[in-house]
């Protein structure tokens, strides 16, 4: 369980009456489902990256550089992810970062994913999940007598990062797409729209809230407050949009 209960909590909810009033079996069996589902999701993204990798390195070598020549093409990286998978260049980014990560890396962080789990807790099981808890691993040289956290990620957390801050736009009004951005508590944040929509939404908001139509001075001075925007930046650098 996620939170310890009185003895007299669990004799309440272990009470067949109560347990029959609160569908805790039928609630049990679907979380797990869901649990399970999300496993399957997972395990297939991992597939789907190593894909995705081979293709890229491919089209990056100079076999798949002379197949395009041949064909009279140019591609641009942005070409090739959209044009070839169907993805923005940062997402696939993403599953190329995934596709080259070593298999035990893989399987340390699935371990600590059913650990956190199988404690009543939510774990960030995701191609964002991965690459952050990736890079809080010892590096070549780092763990035993080195200057890293020690071998197998010690130190390394795999908990889905609570929310503290959301932000939703609703663009239509405005003809424009909608918006949605979340800060998490590990100060990440989790957008799948660019930092140039984020801006224009916000210029909206503070537009709104001293009662005026936003210009191009009040979009400039949200531009400068700065960190919103560092940090955003800092995220699609390194983990591309939400997946």
């Amino acid at each position: 369980m996620s939170q310890q209960l009185l003895t007299i909590e669990t004799a309440f909810l272990n009470a067949p009456i109560v347990k029959a009033k609160l569908n805790l079996s039928e609630v049990k069996s679907l979380k797990k489902a869901e649990l399970n589902a999300q496993k399957k999701k997972f395990s297939t993204s991992i597939t789907l990256s190593a894909l995705v990798k081979q293709g890229f390195d491919w089209f990056k070598s100079e076999e798949g550089k002379t197949a395009m020549s041949e064909h009279g093409l140019t591609w641009s990286i942005e070409d090739f992810a959209e044009k070839v998978y169907g993805y923005k260049k940062s997402f696939m980014y993403r599953l190329v970062k995934v596709g080259g990560l070593p298999t035990e890396t893989i399987d340390s962080f699935n371990a600590e994913c059913d650990r956190v789990e199988s404690d009543g807790k939510s774990a960030d099981r995701t191609l964002q999940g991965l690459l952050k808890y990736a890079n809080q691993q010892p590096t070549e040289g780092e763990g035993e007598g080195g200057d890293g956290e020690g071998e197998g990620g010690e130190g390394a957390s795999v908990e889905r990062a609570k929310a503290i801050i959301t932000f939703a736009f609703k663009g239509e009004t405005f003809g424009l797409g909608n918006v949605s951005v979340r800060l998490n508590s590990d100060g990440t944040t989790k957008t799948t729209n660019t930092i140039d929509e984020i801006r224009t939404a916000i210029s909206i908001l503070m537009g709104a809230i001293a009662q005026e139509t936003p210009t191009e001075d009040s979009l400039e001075n949200v531009v400068d407050a700065g960190s919103i925007d560092e940090e955003l930046e800092a995220n699609y650098m390194a983990y591309g949009e939400e997946y």
